[in-house]
């Protein structure tokens, strides 16, 4: 069939004012590829499980988390890859883009056969603190050197000509020191004198703008203060009774209960600056931190892109003393709510959210109070034990390790993992796989073991899925031990006692938030399973710039992108 000149010039017409339109609306709508944000900022909130975000969700104001669900890309099943879900490895995750068996941090401290003797995820004996003048937080001196890949700062730095910026702040030293990086700069809080300080790592001297804050002093202001329920505590329904014997009070008070009167505690019980530790304020005072880092370093003016990471880790103490049932932890993320609300308000002021990225997430969640679940009828690993899990563990495999081979060739039980004695076992010609196999046998005759491999297996095997995959990733082949074991679900390592903790490879820990806001994000939501080392590679992707060196995550920018 024909089709006529006066037909096929309409039809040419037709086509090409679509196409038009289409390229009028994608050049509106979309930043040129060249085009990157002047500023990312990483909100990692520390133990946040993302049920908060929606659990307390009619409490909350528009301008907070309302305002990253109604106006960002929540991805709803995010995940650690990893088995040991802790502080350090967490923090690790994201801006690193890999995992425990790559960039080497097996927990927040493990054993390290060379030294025979456990370290601190963050330790360097060979840098010292900056900035605690006559007071000192003295457990080890702090860099990052034990992490053993880039970060998607260091590349961005190393990209740029060493223009590019990326600082660190945290409550935690290690919730500022790894997100920052080996090129970054970390600031964190010195319990003992309510300053923030560093290490000599980074720098020999404080920055003039953390002094000029410093000398706010605004962790004495806040101890003068009483923590009360911003709200009526009989709006709080999502929570049980104040008064709960799943809940650990502040010392100095002899019920975990509202109003905890901070004044009181420091005047009468020789409390001082920790005490802020497990109270909102802190994490009001991070993100004034966060603006004053902002403004001292010119983040985001510089012509070239640069990185903030805050994180949060008020959470973190709330939820080790209170529980996720706590009133108290749903005060703290109504209060956070509002922190966040006007610290968005600030960005918006300074840059114009379409000119900042934002992502929000943690570094694991937690478990609810194993004696509350049991008392519900909730099975745990803790029946029947008057001794903590891990102190169990360690000393039933030690029984029958010198029951059956008559030396002790047991050197710890740490992090999850087995070490053994390997000069004495050469020494005394015995099997070392043979031992592995058998500890991983007698392991799994243990009520509160869920699962066990050997260093031989996961050393020969590929992972792709489930909890075994969980160990896999969480194993190191110099740093793990011999046998890495797991706690069967709602188990944890103490006794169950009073609050909660993290640690394990259950949906519980390894679930977390994760949202994307601002800059070139689209609204919308995704239930793919994802995962928070997926976090490096797609900022990356929007900064132009290489992937860190460990990276194994996967790019989300097409589900994000407009």
């Amino acid at each position: 069939m024909k089709i006529s000149a006066p037909v096929v010039l309409i039809l040419l017409l037709y086509f090409l004012s679509i196409a038009c339109e289409y390229q009028g609306q994608s050049s509106s709508s979309e930043k040129p590829h060249y085009e990157t944000p002047s500023l990312v900022v990483g909100i990692i909130i520390d133990q946040m499980r993302p049920d908060y975000v929606y659990r307390y969700w009619d409490h909350y104001g528009d301008d907070g988390f309302k305002r990253f669900v109604n106006e960002g890309f929540i991805f709803r099943n995010a995940h650690f890859r990893h088995l040991q879900t802790a502080t350090g490895p967490g923090h690790a995750a994201s801006l690193t883009g890999a995992t425990p068996s790559i960039h080497g941090l097996i927990g927040n401290s493990f054993y390290i056969r060379e030294l025979d003797r456990t370290v601190n995820v963050i330790e360097d004996i060979d840098s010292r603190y900056i900035g605690v003048g006559s007071f000192a937080d003295y457990d080890g001196e702090k860099s990052p050197n034990n992490m053993l890949t880039t970060t998607v700062g260091d590349e961005l730095h190393l990209h740029t000509g060493e223009r590019s910026k990326t600082i660190g702040i945290s409550r935690k030293d290690r919730g500022a020191i790894l997100p920052a990086g080996h090129t970054g700069d970390a600031y964190w809080y010195e319990r003992a004198s309510g300053n923030f300080i560093t290490s000599s790592y980074y720098r020999d001297l404080l920055p003039d703008w953390l002094i000029e804050f410093n000398n706010l002093d605004l962790s004495q202001e806040y101890l003068k203060q009483t923590w009360n329920p911003l709200l009526p505590i009989e709006k709080y329904v999502e929570s049980r009774p104040d008064d709960s014997p799943y809940e650990r009070p502040f010392s100095g008070m002899d019920t975990p209960t509202f109003p905890i009167n901070l004044s009181y505690l420091v005047d009468s019980h020789d409390h001082g600056p920790e005490l802020l530790l497990g109270t909102p304020f802190l994490d009001k005072i991070l993100l004034e931190l966060g603006k004053a880092a902002i403004e001292g370093e010119k983040l985001g003016r510089r012509g070239v892109p640069d990185i903030l990471s805050i994180s949060l880790s008020a959470a973190d103490r709330i939820g080790h003393m209170f529980g996720p049932a706590s009133k108290q932890l749903q005060d703290y993320y109504i209060r956070l709510d509002r922190y966040i609300a006007d610290f968005l308000s600030y960005l918006d002021q300074e840059f114009g959210m379409e000119n900042i990225l934002i992502y929000l997430t943690s570094d694991h969640g937690a478990v609810y109070n194993s004696q509350y679940l049991s008392d519900l009828g909730v099975p745990t690993g803790h029946d029947g034990l008057d001794i903590g899990v891990n102190r169990y563990i360690q000393e039933k495999i030690q029984a029958f390790l010198k029951d059956k081979y008559g030396v002790n060739i047991l050197l710890t039980y740490s992090n999850q993992n087995i070490y053994l004695d390997h000069d004495l076992i050469y020494n005394n010609e015995l099997d070392l796989e043979q031992i592995r196999k058998e500890i991983k046998r007698f392991s799994l005759t243990l009520k509160p073991v869920g699962g066990a491999l050997t260093a031989d297996v996961l050393n020969r095997s590929e992972f792709t899925e489930g909890i075994r995959a969980k160990a896999m990733y969480g194993y190191h082949q110099k740093r793990s031990g011999d046998v890495v074991v797991w706690l069967n679900p709602q188990t944890v390592g103490g006794t169950g006692g009073v609050g909660t903790t993290h640690g394990s490879p259950w949906t519980y820990d390894t679930h977390a938030p994760l949202i994307f806001f601002g800059y070139d994000i689209q609204r919308g939501e995704s239930n793919e399973r994802v995962h928070v080392s997926d976090i490096a590679s797609t900022l990356s992707v929007f900064l132009n710039s290489p992937f860190p060196s460990g990276n194994i995550g996967n790019p989300m920018n097409d589900y994000i992108n407009k």
